[in-house]
């Protein structure tokens, strides 16, 4: 619903929304990796 409103707005790259959803997703597990081991070091 969002993501159509967002990518229309940055001028009509819906091909790429997915893309950058996906690259947003394995950006935020791969910092939820990072902090999960930051934690689990103390």
């Amino acid at each position: 619903m969002m993501n159509y409103g967002y990518t229309s707005m940055m001028g009509g790259v819906s091909i790429f929304g997915p893309f950058v959803w996906l690259i947003v997703l394995v950006d935020l597990i791969l910092v939820g990796i990072w902090l999960w081991q930051q934690i689990s070091k103390k």
